[in-house]
C-alpha cells in the first residue's frame, strides 16, 4: 500500500514575537530556534518498517516568514539523517498548485495553510496528489519509541472487521510517564467542566480495555491513519478552530465510515509547556463544543448519510455535546472568575466573565453548520476529481521539493554484501541473473541468498553427490570435470565470473553427473531450492522472469554442448579417415 506519513510544522518570527496579522497556533517554533521537529525526525530511525514517504508541511504564521522558514527547513531536513524519502511542502508550492487548478479562486477555500483544519486538509490533499492509499498523520512534537509503529498503523487499515470496513485508525498519545492520561490536576473551576475526567473514562474504556480494536468516538490529530477511501470523501471541517481530529471522527460517522482505535498504536507526545492562560484555553473549548453541538442540532435527513446523536460519542466528547452544555459553560466560568478574583487577577477575571457573553451571543454559529459542512464536502470532492486533469503536473510540483532521496535498496544491498565479506560496492545488478529485475525483486532475492568462499582446488560438489541450489559466480573461475575411468578427470566446461549454474536442481532431484571445483579463489552467491521455490510461488511476475532466464541459460548450454558433441564426432571421423 502506497503510504505517506505527513508531519505539519509551525513557525513564527524570531524569539516567538507575535505581530498583528500573524496566525495563531499553540506553540509555533521561532525561526531562531530548532524546535521539536529534529527530535521527531531522528526518532524515525527506530522504525523497522520504512516503506513510506515522509511529507513535511511547513506552515508560517505570516507570509513574511515563508522564505526564511523554507530555507531553514531545507537545511534541517538535509542535515538530519532521515531514513526515508522526504518531501517539503510549503505555501510556495501551494501557490503553484492554485495557479494550475484554481485560477478563478474556485478552490481557494480549501487550498490554504492558515489554521489547523486547513493544514490538516493539506495533510490529506498532498498524499492524494501522489496517489496515496494511506496517510499517516503525525505531529512535530512527538517521538517514535515503538519500532513497529508503521507496521501496526498499516495492519488493519482498509480491512474488514466484524463486517465493517476499517476506514480510519486512531492511535493515542503517551506522556513522559508513559501514561495515556492528560497530566492535569483537578481544580475547583473544573467542578462542572470535568473534561479531563470524561476523557479519562473514555480513555480507560477505549484505550485501556480489550479488544485491541474498538470503534472510537475520539481521535488524536498526531496519531491518525486514514485510508484513501475515506479522505477522498471526507475532509476536515474548515469552520472548526480546535478539536478538528475528533470532529473528523464525527464527520466520518455521518458519511458512514468507521474509525477504530488501536490500543497498541501509541506515540510519545512531548509538547512544549502551554503559554495561554486557562480562560483563553477554556474559551477555545467553548467555541469548539458549541460548534460541534450545533452540527448535531442542525441535522436533517439526507439520502445515504447517517443520523448521529451525542450519545454515540459518550463519554467523550458526547458529554459536552448535549443540552446541558450551556449550563456547564456558565457555571464553570463563574467559578473560574471567582478563582481569579480571589487571586487578585482582575483582568483574567474580566476575560472569564466575557466567556459567558461570548458563549451566549457569538460562539453559537448563526447558520446551519450541518449544511455548511455538506457544502464544503461537495466542493472537496469536486476539487479532488478536478485534480485528475492535472495529475502529472501536480505531482511534479510536489516532487520538485523532494529534499531527501533515500535509496533504501542501495543501503541494504551494501549491508548484505558487506556481511557476506564482499565489496559493498559490487554491482550485482550487472550480473546476467539479475538483469531485467527491479530493485524490489533483487532485494527479495538478496534476502534469501547465502555467500560461499572457496579456495583454489576446493569442490562445490563432486560426481554422484546431491546438490539442490542455484549458484552465481561473483568472483573467480570454476572448472567442470567428468570422471574418466580412473584417469585424470576431463575438464568439460569453464564457468566464469557472472555466470549462474545448477539450475536443473530446481526441477529434478538427481545426483550430479559432474564435479565442480575452484580453478581460482571463488566467491559464490547461493540460492537454496526450498527458498527459491517459495519466491517463485509467491511472486508470479518475478517467477516468470526467473524461469525465462533459467530456460534461456539451459538452452544456450544445450546448444553449446550439442556443438561440442558434433565437433567431437567430426574430429573423430577425421581421425578415422586418416587411419584408414
Amino acid at each position: 500500500m502506497r503510504t505517506y506519513m505527513v508531519i505539519p510544522t509551525y513557525w513564527c518570527g524570531e524569539n516567538g514575537e507575535w505581530k498583528e496579522g500573524d496566525a495563531v497556533f499553540d506553540h509555533p517554533t521561532p525561526l531562531n530556534e530548532e524546535g521539536t521537529l529534529p527530535r521527531a525526525l531522528k526518532s524515525l530511525n527506530i522504525l523497522k518498517n520504512k516503506e513510506f514517504t515522509l511529507i513535511i508541511i511547513g506552515v508560517a504564521t505570516n507570509p513574511r516568514y515563508e522564505v526564511q522558514m523554507r530555507s531553514k527547513l531545507q537545511k534541517m531536513l538535509k542535515s538530519v539523517h532521515i531514513p526515508v524519502d522526504t518531501i517539503l511542502f510549503t505555501n510556495t508550492d501551494l501557490e503553484k498548485i492554485k495557479k494550475k487548478i484554481s485560477p478563478h479562486n474556485e478552490f481557494d477555500e480549501i487550498l490554504q495553510l492558515k489554521d489547523y483544519t486547513s493544514v490538516r486538509n493539506m495533510c490529506l490533499f498532498v498524499p492524494f496528489v501522489l496517489d496515496a492509499e494511506i496517510a499517516i498523520l503525525i505531529d512535530d512534537d512527538e517521538v517514535f519509541e515503538d519500532p513497529l509503529f508503521v507496521d501496526k498503523a498499516k495492519e488493519f487499515i482498509g480491512r474488514k472487521f466484524y463486517g465493517n470496513t476499517i476506514d480510519g485508525v486512531a492511535g493515542y498519545y503517551l506522556n513522559e510517564d508513559n501514561e495515556y492520561y492528560d497530566k492535569v490536576n483537578m481544580e475547583p473551576w473544573m467542578t462542572y467542566w470535568d473534561r479531563f475526567g470524561e476523557k479519562r473514562e473514555a480513555f480507560d474504556k477505549i484505550i485501556g480495555g480489550e479488544p485491541r480494536l474498538k470503534k472510537t468516538p475520539f481521535a488524536f490529530g498526531g496519531a491518525m491513519v486514514i485510508h484513501r477511501n475515506l479522505f477522498r470523501i471526507v475532509p476536515f471541517d474548515p469552520k472548526v478552530t480546535r478539536g478538528e481530529d475528533t470532529d473528523y471522527v464525527i464527520n466520518a460517522r455521518i458519511f458512514g465510515f468507521n474509525f477504530y482505535l488501536d490500543n497498541q498504536l501509541a506515540i510519545k507526545h512531548l509538547p512544549p509547556p502551554k503559554k495561554h492562560p486557562v480562560w483563553k484555553r477554556f474559551r477555545e473549548d467553548i467555541y469548539r463544543f458549541l460548534y460541534d453541538k450545533s452540527k448535531f442540532d442542525n441535522q436533517h435527513p439526507v439520502t445515504n448519510l447517517v443520523e448521529i446523536k451525542p450519545e454515540d460519542f459518550d463519554p467523550y466528547p458526547g458529554q459536552f455535546l448535549k443540552d446541558d452544555l450551556s449550563d456547564k459553560i456558565f457555571k464553570t466560568n463563574i467559578i473560574l472568575a471567582l478563582n481569579y478574583l480571589s487571586d487578585n487577577k482582575i483582568e483574567d477575571c474580566k476575560q472569564t466573565i466575557k466567556n459567558i457573553y461570548l458563549a451566549k451571543y457569538e460562539a453559537i454559529p448563526h447558520y446551519n453548520t450541518f449544511d455548511a459542512y455538506l457544502k464544503f464536502q461537495k466542493k472537496w470532492k469536486k476539487m479532488l476529481e478536478f485534480t485528475k486533469n492535472y495529475s502529472d503536473v501536480l505531482k511534479d510540483i510536489v516532487l520538485e521539493n523532494q529534499v531527501v532521496k533515500y535509496d533504501k535498496y542501495q543501503i541494504e544491498k551494501k549491508s548484505i554484501l558487506k556481511k557476506g565479506g564482499l565489496d559493498p560496492n559490487y554491482e550485482i545488478e550487472k550480473l546476467e541473473f539479475f538483469k531485467g529485475l527491479d530493485k524490489h525483486e533483487i532485494h527479495r532475492l538478496l534476502a534469501i541468498n547465502h555467500f560461499q568462499h572457496l579456495k583454489k582446488g576446493e569442490y562445490i560438489f563432486k560426481y554422484g553427490e546431491q546438490n539442490n541450489a542455484v549458484y552465481i559466480v561473483l568472483n573467480g573461475v570454476l572448472e567442470v570435470t567428468r570422471a574418466n575411468n580412473g584417469d585424470e578427470p576431463i575438464i568439460v566446461d569453464i564457468i566464469q565470473k557472472g555466470e549462474h549454474f545448477n539450475e536443473t536442481s530446481i526441477f529434478v532431484n538427481t545426483p550430479r553427473n559432474v564435479s565442480i571445483r575452484a580453478k581460482t579463489d571463488v566467491d559464490l552467491m547461493i540460492f537454496k531450492k526450498k527458498d527459491l521455490l517459495e519466491i517463485l510461488q509467491e511472486n508470479c511476475r518475478l517467477s516468470s522472469k526467473l524461469m525465462w532466464k533459467i530456460a534461456s541459460k539451459l538452452g544456450k548450454r544445450l546448444s553449446r554442448t550439442t556443438g561440442l558433441f558434433i565437433d567431437k564426432i567430426e574430429k573423430d571421423s577425421d581421425v578415422s579417415k586418416e587411419i584408414e
